[in-house]
């Protein structure tokens, strides 16, 4: 008789076993799927601050082109390459481009920038 209990005892052992084995794999799973988001997020994280420190860089390049080539101090360009991008409704990166590509020639909406200051 006592061999009969105890099968029965390590057949509901083995179930509880069984149980806690598939709520362990659900728990790591859960937790799997929240560390692929968190991993994916930081990933976009990085990607748009790559993506602005790239702006930056072009920005601060064309900021110092346009300070020598009309003898303005840094803040001053600033001011005229941001009106430039507002009147002509363009992104600043995209004007700082055009003036660091074109260097001999200054893009038209910083002309008009320029005429407009006080």
């Amino acid at each position: 008789m006592e061999d009969g209990s105890n099968r029965r005892d390590g057949a509901s052992a083995s179930a509880e076993d069984g149980a806690a084995a598939s709520a362990e794999i659900a728990r790591l799973t859960i937790y799997a799927d929240l560390q692929e988001r968190k991993a994916s997020d930081l990933q976009a994280t990085v990607s748009q601050l790559q993506v602005a420190l790239d702006s930056r860089v072009v920005i601060d390049r064309a900021l110092g082109m346009l300070a020598e080539r009309f003898d303005l101090p840094i803040p001053d360009a600033f001011e005229v390459l941001r009106a430039a991008a507002r009147d002509s409704r363009r992104e600043a990166r995209a004007i700082a481009e055009e003036i660091t590509t074109s260097r001999e020639k200054t893009p038209p909406e910083i002309v008009s920038a320029l005429d407009r200051r006080p």
